[in-house]
Formats: structure tokens, C-alpha cells, sequence
């Protein structure tokens, strides 16, 4: 796949300062068209049974503003940069999933912020886990800490033999420049079954060396509650400029009891992180 369309979600200016210029970057190394997205967020009070109609109207004209805010880093980012870009502020109160799923599924890639910001909500932090759960597209998790430029020299990619996991190998191939160093690490957290003559790692490995990928395959053991510390660690020790991996492969239950690797990701990765589902 040929990145040529790239969306980015911002929920507000601050994260605006750090995320353009990112996301402009990206979108001039690969040559492609930016789309810029904010979704309008609100709280909703209500008296009694029925809603105080003015209360709407405030939060709306709050929205309004913080998307006028966002504007104007945009347009200074696009006049200092010459890339090919629009901005797509949501207009009205309701409906943001619906915005930005409708809005990003011709994407080639989404872009999003960490949802490790401290003034980010939790309404925030899980619009954005549905929108990696629902959208069908590769997001690229973004953070201050650490700036992807233009196609990737180092990746390491978390593999496992899910659906989720291939999909984001396969998916983090266009973000790869040719010849690319590619970590290979499966993380172990219990015995697990083996069926003779079958090794989709191994397979996997195979194909990246076809073309023309440099392939180094590892294997470590964690705890389930370790999973997600042990891929950073894998990626930080390798010097990778990029971690990727499958996306909510479990139920939403599982999730909530258990833990989701993709959760920790979100909040604590200190590099990019790329997530398929």
C-alpha cells in the first residue's frame, strides 16, 4: 500500500503545537494529501428530566473556539510547510465517533495523539479506543517524546499469530523504507500449543527477507500483565523508531478483566506505536 492520504484527529491547540508539525512531516515525506480532524467532545448536563437549552449553546460556542484555535496552527503549519492539506472541525454537539470514523475510513493512515496526556478526559481516551476498534484503518499513535519524519530505517514489529497482528505486520510495511532493519519479537506469557510444521513467524520472516528487509526474530517471555512493558523494551533495546502490533485482539470483557496490551500502549508508549484491528 501507497501512503497518499493521511488523516489526523486533534482534541485540542495544546495538542495542536505538538502534532502538526508531526503529522505535516509525515504527510511531506510520503508526498500525500493531510486531513486534519477535531471532534467536538462535550459534557452533557441535564435539569431533571429535560436539558437547559443554554447550557448547549455555551458548549457549543467553547467548541467553536478551541476549533478556531486549532485552525490557526493549521493554517500557520500549511503556509510554513506547502503541504497539501484541509481542516475538518465537527460541527455540531453530537456524533463524534460517528465524524470521525466517517471522516477517516479513506484514510491511508490515521494519526492520533497519546492518550498518556494529562488533560485528556476519559470520554476522550475512549472515543479514541472505539475509533481504533471500529475504524478498519492503521493509526499511528503520536507523542511528543519522540517524532516520526518520513518512511521508517528501524521497526519492531510484536507478532503473534492473530489476525490482528498480521494485518499490522502487513500494514507497517508501507511505512518501511526499502531495506529496512525489522525486529520479529513474539512475547510469551504461558505454554502455548505448537502445531508441527506450521510457524507463521517464521513464514513471515521469510517473506519480509524476499523483500528485501533485513529480519532479526526474537522471542521473550512476560507475564500477561507484562506484555505491553516487555514490547517497549523489545523496541527501546532494538532502537527502533516505531513499535507494531495487532490492536484489541481480545473481547471488550477480557479487556476490562484482564487488561488490554493496546490500552497500555496508548497511555505509556514512548514512541509511535502502530495499531491495525
Amino acid at each position: 500500500m501507497t501512503i497518499k492520504t493521511i488523516s489526523l484527529i486533534l482534541f485540542d491547540a495544546e495538542e495542536a503545537e505538538w502534532a502538526l508539525p508531526q503529522a505535516s512531516q509525515l504527510a511531506s515525506g510520503f508526498d500525500a494529501h493531510l486531513s486534519v480532524m477535531h471532534p467536538y467532545n462535550p459534557m452533557i448536563f441535564t435539569d431533571g428530566i429535560g436539558a437547559e437549552p443554554l447550557i448547549y449553546a455555551s458548549l457549543q460556542e467553547w467548541e467553536e473556539e478551541e476549533s478556531g484555535r486549532i485552525r490557526t496552527i493549521f493554517d500557520r503549519e500549511v503556509k510554513a510547510t506547502g503541504i497539501l492539506a484541509e481542516y475538518r472541525p465537527q460541527s455540531t454537539l453530537y456524533g463524534a465517533e460517528e465524524f470521525l470514523l466517517s471522516g477517516s475510513r479513506g484514510a491511508d493512515l490515521v494519526l492520533i495523539g497519546t492518550n498518556g496526556a494529562l488533560d485528556r478526559s476519559p470520554d476522550d481516551r475512549n472515543l479514541m479506543e472505539r475509533v481504533v476498534r471500529n475504524l478498519g484503518r492503521p493509526v499511528l499513535v503520536l507523542t511528543p517524546k519522540a517524532a516520526l519524519t518520513g518512511p521508517i530505517a528501524r521497526l519492531t514489529i510484536g507478532w503473534s499469530d492473530t489476525r490482528e497482528a498480521t494485518r499490522a505486520a502487513h500494514d507497517a510495511l508501507s511505512l518501511a523504507k526499502d531495506g529496512a532493519e525489522v525486529e520479529l519479537v513474539t512475547i510469551v506469557s504461558r505454554a502455548q500449543r505448537a502445531v508441527p510444521g506450521i510457524d507463521g513467524k517464521a513464514d513471515f520472516a521469510t517473506s519480509l527477507d524476499r523483500l528485501g528487509y533485513r529480519v532479526m526474530v526474537t522471542e521473550r517471555s512476560a507475564t500477561v500483565e507484562q506484555r505491553s512493558e516487555m514490547l517497549i523494551s523489545s523496541a527501546q533495546e532494538f532502537g527502533a523508531e516505531l513499535l507494531v502490533t495487532g490492536a484489541f485482539g481480545h473481547s471488550q470483557l477480557y479487556d476490562f478483566v484482564i487488561g488490554a496490551v493496546t490500552r497500555d500502549l496508548l497511555d505509556f508508549a514512548p514512541l509511535p506505536v502502530l495499531l491495525s484491528k
